[in-house]
């Protein structure tokens, strides 16, 4: 059955807009019976509000989506780690084929590390921080909670050709660690990184990776796993696929590599 997904795949790559994604995210929730915040409550004047709503059986869902759809060309990590290598800021390091190195966790300093957290994509940062106040304001004007009420964001890279998922999360999985131990961000349970329409080489496409506050609580680590199922099913419905669920469990040890860019944008045709 053809959905807004679809609609989005059959446009040219370079003329998707925020909008059209938008758009589509809106049809996904309402596939997974959830609705606009602004369609079902009523949003106080000077209040900024998060995105969505779903009222689940277990739990509610305030889900907050932002987008990474701005492109620089020059804003690669190559060029961000050639720059610290010849500022002799690079210890350690293995070289690779084709002039490339790889970096690892001791390849710099701690400060320098969080150099590169914090510079990288500023815009990682700044969603979190919007979303955080989004999320806040929303829950102090919904009706009191009925049951359990988790609180998340959605980041999404609709356009920034110059970051895998794996690297999205590292960024975010900087910041909201930082932010959780200095007792921040009270109003984001969780984040959750994907891509819309972007790949990469020996990565499948729906690829996507969480952070929660504590994954021992059962009703959080539900809400997200609710979340990203209902997107499998969403995508396959969209592509007319069949979904199969496999027993193997990835290892969450495995450190990804930095410099892997996407390999381009989906496209989809008959």
């Amino acid at each position: 059955m053809a959905n807004k997904l679809t609609n989005l795949l059959s446009l040219p790559t370079l003329k998707r807009t925020v909008i059209d994604y938008e758009e589509m995210y809106d049809d996904f929730v309402n596939f997974s019976g959830g609705s606009r915040i602004s369609g079902k409550f009523q949003v106080p004047g000077g209040k900024k509000n998060a995105d969505y709503h779903f009222d689940l059986e277990q739990f509610e869902i305030v889900l907050e989506l932002k987008q990474l759809s701005k492109y620089s060309a020059s804003g690669t990590v190559d060029q961000y780690f050639s720059k610290r290598l010849s500022e002799g800021k690079i210890r350690r390091f293995e070289y690779l084929p084709n002039n490339q190195i790889r970096i690892n966790p001791d390849s710099l300093e701690k400060s320098d590390w969080n150099d590169f957290y914090r510079r990288f994509r500023p815009a990682v940062s700044n969603n979190l921080k919007d979303a955080a106040i989004q999320l806040r304001d929303t829950e102090g004007f919904l009706p009191p909670a009925q049951k359990r009420r988790i609180k998340g964001v959605m980041l999404i890279n609709s356009g920034d050709f110059n970051l895998p998922t794996d690297l999205l999360f590292r960024l975010v999985e900087w910041k909201m660690k930082h932010e959780w131990k200095m007792e921040h961000f009270h109003s984001i349970d969780f984040v959750s990184c994907t891509t819309i329409d972007m790949y990469r080489e020996n990565q499948h496409p729906l690829h996507s990776r969480h952070i929660a506050r504590t994954t021992q609580d059962n009703d959080l680590v539900a809400a997200v796993h609710y979340l990203y199922d209902r997107w499998v099913y969403y995508a396959a419905s969209a592509l007319g696929l069949e979904v199969h669920y496999s027993e193997r469990i990835q290892d969450e040890k495995v450190q990804p590599e930095l410099g892997r860019p996407f390999a381009g944008k989906i496209v989809y045709g008959p």
